[in-house]
C-alpha cells in the first residue's frame, strides 16, 4: 500500500514547491484543518487523496506506493487472478464483464474443471450468496489487483444507467495457471487415473466464455442458482462443497463419460 513515510513525502513535495497546507487542502478535496490532521498523524491519507496529490505534484503513484516484492511468486491468491485476467481478456460478449458476470464464469470454469478432474483451477473457494456462488474475498482480490495495476475497471453507459466493466492493463501477461494445473492433473496418482480425453484447463474456460457469452449477468445469475452445488447449501455465507458437481442434474454435466456411465442417475 502506501510507504510508511508518505506524509514526509508530501511535506518535503510541499516545501520544494512552496505550496500551502491550505492549497494543497482545497486541490484534494478537504478542510485545512482535516489536512493538518494528517500531517501531525491523527489521520490517514484517502486512496482518492493521494491520487488527487499525484496528479497535483505530477507525480506517479508509484512514487507512494510501497515496492512490490514479486507477489506473483508468494502471492496465494496468484491463481485466482490469473483466470481473473484470462476471462476479462477473452471473453467476447455485448455485456459488460461486470462483478455478477466475472463470479459466475470463475464459478462454472473451476467447477466444470473440478467435474473433470477433481480439482479446480484456481483453488478458490466459493459461497453461497443472494446472487449466486462467489469466490471468498473477490472483493479484497479486486482490491489488490487495482492496486498492483493489473486490471482497472471503467464505467460504461448503457441505456440511461452504468455498468462497471472489467479491464485488463497488462497485455503481455503469462497464463502459468492452466500450464501448472494441467501438468498437475495429467499424472496418474493412487485412486486416480487421467482420461485419456482429458481437456486442458484452458478449453474448460474458453467453452465456458463461449457458452455464455450471449447471456446477461442476471440470465447467468439465475442459471448458477439451478447447479446442483449452489443448490444443496442450506444458507447464505455458506461454503459451496466442489464434489456436489458429480450429483449434476444432466443439463450441467460437462464430463461425458458420466453421462455414458450413467453415474447422476
Amino acid at each position: 500500500m502506501f510507504k510508511n513515510n508518505i506524509v514526509d513525502l508530501v511535506k518535503k513535495l510541499r516545501a520544494e514547491t512552496s505550496v500551502s497546507q491550505e492549497n494543497l487542502a482545497n486541490y484534494i478535496g478537504v478542510s485545512r484543518l482535516t489536512y493538518i490532521s494528517v500531517e501531525n498523524g491523527k489521520r490517514e491519507f484517502k486512496k482518492e487523496e493521494v491520487e488527487k496529490i499525484s496528479d497535483f505534484f505530477e507525480k506517479p503513484m508509484n512514487y507512494f506506493l510501497e515496492e512490490k516484492k514479486e507477489k506473483k511468486k508468494e502471492d496465494k491468491n496468484r491463481k485466482l487472478k490469473d483466470l481473473i485476467l484470462y476471462i476479462a481478456k477473452n471473453f467476447k460478449s455485448k455485456e459488460s464483464l461486470g462483478k455478477t458476470m466475472l463470479n459466475k464464469l470463475l464459478y462454472f470454469s473451476d467447477f466444470n474443471y473440478y467435474e473433470w478432474t477433481g480439482n479446480s483451477i484456481s483453488g478458490a473457494t466459493y459461497k453461497k450468496l443472494l446472487y449466486g456462488p462467489v469466490p471468498d474475498n473477490i472483493t479484497e482480490i479486486l482490491d489488490e489487483m487495482l492496486e498492483d495495476g493489473e486490471i482497472a475497471i471503467k464505467k460504461e453507459k448503457n441505456h440511461d444507467f452504468y455498468t462497471q466493466k472489467i479491464v485488463v492493463l497488462d497485455e503481455n501477461i503469462d497464463f502459468g495457471v492452466f500450464e501448472e494445473t494441467d501438468k498437475i492433473n495429467s499424472q496418474k496418482k493412487e485412486n486416480y487415473t487421467p482420461y485419456e480425453d482429458l481437456p486442458s484447463s484452458r478449453k474448460i474456460v474458453d467453452d465456458v466464455l463461449t457458452r455464455y457469452e450471449n447471456w446477461t449477468a442476471r440470465s447467468l445469475s439465475d442459471l448458477s442458482h439451478e447447479d446442483t452445488p449452489y443448490k444443496v447449501v442450506k444458507n447464505y455465507g455458506d461454503v459451496i462443497n466442489p464434489t456436489h458437481v458429480f450429483y449434476r442434474s444432466k443439463s450441467f454435466i460437462v464430463n461425458h463419460h458420466n453421462l455414458e456411465n450413467e453415474i447422476y442417475e
